[in-house]
């Protein structure tokens, strides 16, 4: 073998090596593109842009610099965008989560209160996980709208309480709630600092009146960076700025786990804070549905959050959620598919590295607006007066919730709110029972109101509505027409569709049935279901109320209770028919 051979042999397989990788190039090329809507491109540029000041808006809520809420939306934005299940809603920092977190992180100041916020987003992510791979998203479902109504009222109140000090510039150091130091600054509304309040005034007036229009979408930036030129024009030096919470770095978030020896002190503050983000995404789900009709899962976007929060932990963020003004912004700019929220972040990261140094100039008096208009925004005007509409008992729930709002730490407000709502389930549901009278016509049954006293010598048809487990089986017993001083009557009790019946409910028919059989009459159920005669069975229930006195429902709608009409006209005559407990009737 000669030379040129020897050399051709040793560049064979870097040439195969090269066809193969152009081959891999050409059919990469050959793949068809994700195509970009330009209306998600449209989208994310105005969410982008939008969603700068109210992150560093939220971040400044919580005493940090406004770069923490700024990575929230660079890192946990885009994860979220891309995992729930809801694929327009806008994963971002709330008020009402930021508000929380703030609660529990009491007088911590400095590096010491980042690190603390960033356990809480932490512990957050992993409870909302925790809750969604267990299937809990339906649990959402039980919360009453009082409650919610309630609770997200009192944090806007809060919200609005707490910035009126950056507002106007007034400061003191004797401490106490934010219902305390709003009285003193009214007390003291002397000590306020003129360029400071109105730079913060002036913000909001701009703030509303771009809020229609053109413009309207870009209000935030615009009244921002106005009041920012006219700070540093003309502002002394008694205005606070941004650049005092600490210098904003113009890089990307870098990773970086959190302090885990604070999960523990901050466990029921991320507790709190995972469940109002998943209490707000839920309604965002409610509100905005998938574009292309595929159904939402409240569980699927629980762990969605959950992994975004965790991220946005591991990258020097705080907490976000679900963020019904800022995916109301988005669904309104245009937004189509989930990759819109992919595009805002990109948006955000580009502005963050040209433009991160005039951060540092926003007077503290412009977020404080900021912060001021999104929660008046926030305040559901028309949802509390259809509450108030609706009952008493509405009125009060949202009444009873907005207290504890304002008047204890929010973290625990949360948790009284989530039992508060568990209570009024409980109790709506042993009120919840209806007790019908069925008149026979013939084979045609009509519905009127329950009689005040058992007939003698009669067949009283009762239909039972409602839920009969527990307190509900109790309000049965409070219900049902009293049998005592009547001769020989005859009572069936049609509960068809009743499946979850208890003890309870087998305690007050029992005793029901004594209570008539003393008067000489005969209590018959009519409409059982097959699990409910298995445990009349099993408790021995159907010894004692009568194998004979057991109509089990049939496929025919109405036939169980015409066979126990039938059956209790023939005893009174002095026949006996047998239940369906031991024969096919009915």
């Amino acid at each position: 073998m000669n030379e040129a051979d020897r050399a051709e042999r040793l560049e064979e397989p870097e040439r195969r090596r090269r066809d193969r990788v152009k081959d891999a190039v050409a059919r990469t090329r050959a793949l068809p593109l994700p195509r970009v809507a330009k209306s998600d491109l449209a989208a994310g540029l105005t969410s982008g842009i939008a969603n700068i000041p109210d992150g560093m808006a939220s971040a400044v809520l919580a005493g940090v610099n406004p770069v923490l809420g700024i990575y929230t939306v660079i890192v946990g934005t885009p994860i979220a965008s891309l995992t729930i299940s809801t694929q327009l809603m806008m994963f971002n920092t709330t008020s009402a989560m930021t508000l929380v977190a703030v609660d529990g992180l009491g007088s911590r100041t400095g590096t010491d209160r980042i690190e603390a916020l960033i356990a809480v987003a932490l512990v957050a992510g992993l409870v909302q996980i925790a809750l969604g791979l267990l299937g809990l998203g339906m649990l959402t479902k039980f919360v009453p709208n009082s409650v919610m109504v309630g609770f997200l009222t009192g944090i806007a109140s809060l919200v609005i309480l707490g910035q009126l000090w950056d507002l106007t510039g007034y400061r003191d150091n004797l401490g106490g709630n934010k219902l305390e130091k709003t009285w003193r600054l009214f007390a003291n509304f002397d000590q306020v600092d003129v360029w400071t309040t109105a730079l913060g005034l002036g913000c909001l007036v701009t703030l509303v009146a771009l809020s229609r229009g053109r413009l309207a979408n870009f209000n935030l930036l615009i009244a921002l960076a106005l009041v920012t030129l006219v700070a540093w024009i003309f502002a002394p030096d008694s205005v606070v700025l941004v650049s005092s919470l600490g210098d904003i770095p113009r890089d990307l978030p870098s990773f970086d786990l959190p302090k885990f020896s604070l999960v523990p002190t901050m466990l029921l503050a991320g507790i709190a804070v995972g469940i109002v983000g998943v209490l707000q995404a839920a309604g965002v789900a409610q509100g905005y549905p998938n574009p292309d009709g595929t159904e939402t899962s409240d569980s699927r976007d629980f762990v969605g959050q959950g992994i975004a929060n965790v991220a946005s932990s591991c990258f020097h963020a705080m907490a976000g959620g679900g963020s019904l003004s800022g995916t109301a912004l988005f669904v309104s700019a245009g937004a189509r598919t989930r990759i819109a929220g992919v595009i805002q972040a990109v948006v955000v990261v580009v502005l963050v590295l040209a433009f991160s140094d005039l951060l540092g100039f926003i007077p503290m008096a412009g977020l404080a607006a900021l912060l001021i208009y999104a929660a008046a925004l926030s305040i559901r005007f028309s949802a509390i007066a259809t509450i108030q509409r609706t009952s008493a008992t509405s009125v009060v729930t949202m009444l009873a919730t907005l207290l504890a709002t304002l008047v204890i730490p929010l973290q625990q407000a949360v948790i009284v709110g989530v039992v508060f709502a568990a209570v009024l389930f409980v109790y709506r549901a042993s009120v919840d029972v209806r007790v019908s009278e069925l008149t026979i016509h013939g084979e045609r049954l009509s519905f009127g109101p329950p009689p005040t006293q058992l007939r003698p010598n009669d067949v009283t048809v009762l239909d039972i509505q409602g839920n009969l487990f527990y307190a509900g089986a109790r309000t049965l017993g409070r219900l049902l027409p009293p049998a005592t001083g009547v001769e020989r009557p005859v009572v069936v009790l049609r509960i068809r569709g009743q499946h979850d019946l208890g003890s309870t409910f087998f305690k007050v028919v029992g005793t029901y049935a004594q209570k008539i059989a003393d008067c000489e009459g005969r209590l018959i159920l009519a409409g059982v279901e097959p699990v409910v005669l298995k445990r009349l069975e099993r408790t021995g229930m159907t010894a004692t109320i009568g194998a004979d006195n057991i109509f089990q429902a049939g496929t025919v709608l109405g036939d169980s209770v015409l066979a126990a009409y039938a059956a209790g006209h023939a005893w009174l005559d002095g026949e006996q028919v047998m239940g369906s407990a031991n024969s096919t009737l009915g």
